[in-house]
Formats: structure tokens, sequence, C-alpha cells
């Protein structure tokens, strides 16, 4: 696919496409072209490969339109993208993808986000209410909420909280830790422009920040 039919696309799905979504043109292999919007950017460059994982990705797979939530380890930031192939001579020579932050996903059974997790304890579950929540770890596949109560258990996985923990209040710093953003107490730098959050618990727990989410975490906070 040629750089010239960028701007007939960018006509044809003009309408359609609000102005808070971003949205991505590829060829079969890389990207050809970025717009990104006020409320999500994944930092894409003319050039970058089309990652495995991503929406994009996906629909030329499948050779079909798919909305696809994607996980935050791939572009730093989750994201759910619109995609939809393109076609020339029955070969897909492309994929155009609008790009929607989650809180924004156009879903019609979007799934529900909770005010409260159930945690396990060594006498029961009890609910406990997203505020309360500290942080989030996961280590050997087991998950745990850290609240000023204790450490309790959660069945669900770290995938599986990123599409259901609202994104204004939690944010995912490294593929084993959720934060909340209330929570942080202070940020010190650490090695290869990297971060330790100083959590606001009695133990003033460190958590890390990794590289694959340093920099949509410092676009989120504003530093």
């Amino acid at each position: 696919m040629e750089n010239t039919f960028v701007p007939e696309m960018l006509q044809m799905i003009g309408q359609a496409v609000p102005e808070e979504v971003s949205i991505a043109i590829s060829d079969g292999t890389q990207y050809l072209y970025y717009q990104p919007s006020s409320n999500i950017d994944l930092k894409i460059a003319p050039g970058d490969q089309v990652p495995v994982g991503s929406a994009t990705h996906k629909a030329l797979m499948e050779r079909g339109k798919v909305g696809h939530q994607v996980e935050s380890r791939i572009f730093g930031v989750p994201y759910y993208g619109l995609s939809l192939p393109l076609f020339k001579s029955g070969e897909v020579m492309g994929c155009i993808t609008a790009i929607y932050p989650l809180q924004s996903v156009p879903l019609a059974n979007p799934q529900p986000r909770l005010s409260f997790l159930i945690g396990k304890g060594e006498d029961g579950w009890l609910p406990i209410p997203l505020h309360e929540i500290v942080y989030i770890s996961s280590n050997e596949g087991k998950t745990l909420l850290h609240a000023a109560t204790g450490s309790y258990a959660n069945k669900y996985s770290m995938s599986e909280l990123e599409y259901m923990l609202p994104p204004e209040r939690f944010v995912r710093c490294h593929r084993s830790y959720f934060v909340n953003m209330e929570a942080i107490g202070f940020i010190h730098p650490h090695f290869h422009s990297t971060f330790l959050l100083e959590m606001k618990d009695k133990q003033k727990t460190r958590v890390p920040v990794s590289q694959t989410y340093a920099s949509a975490f410092r676009q989120l906070l504003g530093f």
C-alpha cells in the first residue's frame, strides 16, 4: 500500500471517527500513518512494525474487521482497537485502526467496572472497596490485594483486572503491579529512566515502574 492512499483513507473515515479517537494506518507489516488524540496516544511512529498482539495485527491475520482490547504490555497503555483491513484484488493491502481509551470502549455490553474486589483471608472472603486498596501484586500466578488491613488473595489475573479497574484510579506500572494513584506518597527516580513508587501504607512499600510502563506512567501523571 502506498502512502498516497493515506489522505484518501482519512477523508473516508473522517466523518465516522470522533476527534478524541486516535487513528493508525498500516500496510501489511508496518505503520504508515498515525494521528494521536488528546485522550490516548500510543506513541506510534511511521515505519514502526505492527506488533503481535495489537488490534491491527489481529485484523491483518484474521482478514476481517475486529474489535480487540489490548493489554498495556504492547504499547505501554491499554486500549480498545477497532480495526478494518483493506483489500485490493482479494489481497490484504493494509489496515485502518481506530484507537479508543478503555473508558470509552464502543461496546454494546462493556464489562462492568466494580466498586470493590473480593479478597480471601484466613477465615473467609470480604469485599474490599477500591479506594482502600493501596496496590495489587502478582507472584507466580497468585494475585494479592494490599490494603491497610492486610493482604488478600483475589481470583482475577492481572490481565483481567486491567479491563475491570477504573483507569482514573488505578494504573498498571509493571507486569506484576497495579497502584492506586491516590495512594502514591512519593516517586523516586531509578535506573534506566524507571521509577520506584513509595506508597502511603504503614510499611511505605516501594513498587517498581518498569521501562515498559514508564513512558505511559509519566504521561498519565504529567511529569
